[in-house]
């Protein structure tokens, strides 16, 4: 089974709002099946979402760890902010002001490379765990 295959297709899913994209793996061969409702064309054989050879590839969203990512980079980069970090998640548009005080803080670029690093670790995770690689 390809890791890049499923990578790419993760990314595909990914760089759609949740549900718009979709990809399925096929347990037996690694082959990987694309769909996106937007633009009309599904390559996902019929019957395989209820299949169990076949595997539902997830969007970044359902993969996210979310406030938990950013208070690990807060710690870690600026820890004096972790208590203003943490009150920005208590009221909407926490995410927004998150990345102005990083971008404030010249430390932007390093989250884009932090939560990249990240989400490619949870996505080899989550192969492990549906056995798709080893």
């Amino acid at each position: 089974m390809s890791y890049d295959a499923i990578d790419d297709a993760f990314h595909f899913i990914s760089d759609a709002p949740l549900g718009e994209r979709r990809a399925l793996v096929h347990r037996p061969s690694g082959k990987v099946f694309l769909a996106s409702l937007k633009a009309g064309f599904d390559e996902c054989p019929a019957g395989a979402e209820s299949d169990p050879d076949y595997l539902s590839i997830p969007h970044r969203q359902e993969l996210d760890p979310g406030k938990p990512l950013v208070l690990e980079f807060i710690r870690d980069n600026c820890p004096a902010e972790l208590a203003r970090v943490e009150g920005f998640f208590n009221r909407p548009g926490a995410f927004r002001n998150v990345k102005d005080l990083l971008r404030r803080r010249h430390l932007l670029d390093n989250w884009h490379i932090f939560e990249m690093e990240q989400m490619e670790a949870l996505l080899k995770q989550w192969c492990l765990a549906q056995g798709l690689t080893s």
